[in-house]
């Protein structure tokens, strides 16, 4: 007897596909370092760039002998420094809408720092205001007269003396130095000095009198300062 195999016809033939990995090989570790360098290059370079456009045109050597930075102030004279820029606007809205400079009482009534001593801490509560006025310009003196008995409170008061100093621009005559308005918007120029001592208030000029202009870094530049009358 015979046996015959027969072999469907839908059967799969199996084909064997070889994959032949090919491997690319990378830039030489010269050419990428070169790259990498010139891209080095030209960041700096576009920052350089960029600096000298926003950078100030005066350095700090330009400033005044008798300025200081605000940055330079020591203790608790930033806190004091701050709270007399912050009046500054409150001040001057007073001045335009009753044609007078406040009182030093008005602005305790208002509960404006650093006249109302409550919102200040206590190194600074023994400081004592009173006004002098100009021509055109109000000065707010203040000093700490408190500073033995603030000591044996145990607190640690701050020894130096201020003056808020703000000129009406408006007017014909001004305390020198002061810095001009560019625009008639600007109508009020207002200065901070400081005395690193505790002194009385000063008759005459200020930086004449070892008084430092305290200034920030948005301050107009030394050479706008109007120092003496030139006609």
């Amino acid at each position: 007897m015979t046996n015959n195999t027969v072999t469907p016809a839908n059967t799969a033939v199996t084909t064997k596909v070889t994959i032949k990995e090919v491997i690319v090989p990378p830039l030489a570790a010269g050419r990428e370092l070169l790259g990498l360098m010139v891209a080095i290059i030209l960041i700096v370079l576009l920052a350089g760039l960029r600096f000298a456009q926003v950078a100030p045109k005066h350095g700090k050597t330009e400033n005044k002998s008798y300025q200081i930075r605000d940055i330079r102030l020591k203790n608790q004279a930033p806190e004091l420094y701050r709270s007399l820029l912050g009046s500054v606007g409150d001040i001057t809205w007073s001045y335009e809408s009753d044609g007078d400079w406040p009182d030093v009482s008005l602005l305790e009534e208002q509960s404006l720092p650093p006249f109302a001593k409550n919102f200040l801490q206590v190194g600074l509560r023994g400081f004592t205001w009173e006004q002098h006025r100009g021509a055109t310009w109000i000065d707010y003196y203040g000093v700490n007269e408190n500073v033995a008995r603030t000591e044996k409170e145990g607190a640690d008061p701050l020894e130096n003396s201020f003056i808020l100093r703000i000129i009406d621009l408006q007017a014909e005559t001004y305390p020198y130095p002061y810095i001009p308005s560019e625009n008639q918007e600007n109508r009020f120029s207002a200065q901070i000095w400081i005395n690193q001592q505790t002194v009385d208030y000063p008759e005459g000029s200020l930086a004449e009198r070892g008084w430092k202009w305290i200034i920030s870094g948005n301050t107009a530049s030394a050479e706008k300062i109007v120092e003496q009358n030139n006609n």
